[in-house]
């Protein structure tokens, strides 16, 4: 049989080959050009995984970060749930300082019941250390009479019964890192440190990149709300 050569089906075949090669090289080019969001603790960066038990009010359990975030979250929707990490220690002046604020900016912006916020809800969270720091001997029991404020608990945080500490008794996680690995892992030179993050798990603001800044600014300024 004598075989007769396509010249049609050949340049089909190589326009498709170079059409192929374009894609390809395209999809290359937009990997080498398109930089993924690093994980670490710098203002837009992705925030570190922060782990351990956490006691929020009955019990403790396995606390889990990624659970607040949602990958769908735009920027100015006021749906989405922001997230407050404060890094402490119940032994640190400066933390049993604040506690009165963090109780009330939590209650403010967390949804409390005669809050004036008209903003997106922010949830806080602590995560409690020990400072290699003579006399910060922590524990769960002083960490559950800190948050609590509990009253004749026998536990003494910074040299003071744990539970006269200023402010109310505070409604969110604490979470036990007396061993400081997500102190370690978030590279927390001090406590009090604060992060604010956005619902996409961005962190959109750190204490860290602005000394003198108060966390309640940063708030009403970064997290959206309907009358803006």
């Amino acid at each position: 049989m004598k075989y007769t050569y396509d010249d049609e089906a050949d340049i089909r075949t190589t326009a498709l080959i170079r059409v192929m090669a374009l894609f390809f090289v395209g999809i290359m080019i937009i990997a080498a050009t398109t930089s993924p969001i690093a994980t670490g603790t710098k203002e837009g960066e992705r925030a570190p995984a922060l782990e351990g038990k956490f006691y929020n009010g009955s019990g403790w359990s396995d606390f889990d970060l990624e659970s607040y975030w949602d990958p769908t979250w735009e920027a100015g929707d006021i749906s989405g749930q922001w997230v407050v990490i404060e890094f402490m220690d119940t032994d640190c002046p400066y933390c049993v300082e604040s506690a009165e604020e963090m109780g009330a900016n939590a209650y403010n912006f967390g949804g409390g019941s005669d809050s004036q916020w008209d903003g997106a809800i922010v949830n806080f969270i602590a995560s409690v250390t020990e400072l290699d720091i003579s006399g910060h001997d922590s524990s769960r029991a002083e960490m559950i009479a800190f948050r609590d404020k509990s009253a004749n608990s026998g536990e003494e945080c910074a040299g003071s019964e744990c539970g006269s500490r200023p402010g109310i008794a505070h409604n969110f996680p604490y979470i036990d890192d007396l061993d400081q690995d997500n102190m370690k892992k978030w590279n927390i030179g001090g406590t009090p440190s604060y992060y604010l993050i956005q619902p996409d798990g961005i962190i959109a603001w750190s204490s860290a990149e602005h000394k003198g800044e108060k966390l309640l600014d940063a708030i009403v300024t970064l997290v959206p709300r309907e009358s803006a």
